[in-house]
């Protein structure tokens, strides 16, 4: 994914993943306007084949209010 990501150099996508102590991933994703510029790469339908498999859990999405940044996203201050 992230090499997909620096090849296309998407604006509007932001991504993060951070891997717990148990091995459980987090995705972070921040799209703006264009939610096909993650979705519609071809390592994005890649990684989402078989997904259901690879899994432990069940995928758990929520959306999310950015309350401060700090150097995590582009333009982060302080908040």
């Amino acid at each position: 994914m992230f090499e997909a990501l620096d090849e296309t150099a998407p604006q509007t996508v932001r991504y993060l993943v951070l891997e717990l102590d148990d091995g459980e991933f987090i995705h972070v994703v921040g799209e703006g306007n264009d939610t096909s510029a993650l979705t519609g790469l071809a390592a994005f339908e890649a990684f989402t084949q078989n997904h259901a498999e690879r899994r432990s859990t069940p995928v758990k999405r929520s959306p999310a209010k950015i309350i401060g940044n700090y150097h995590v996203l582009e333009g982060g201050k302080a908040g």
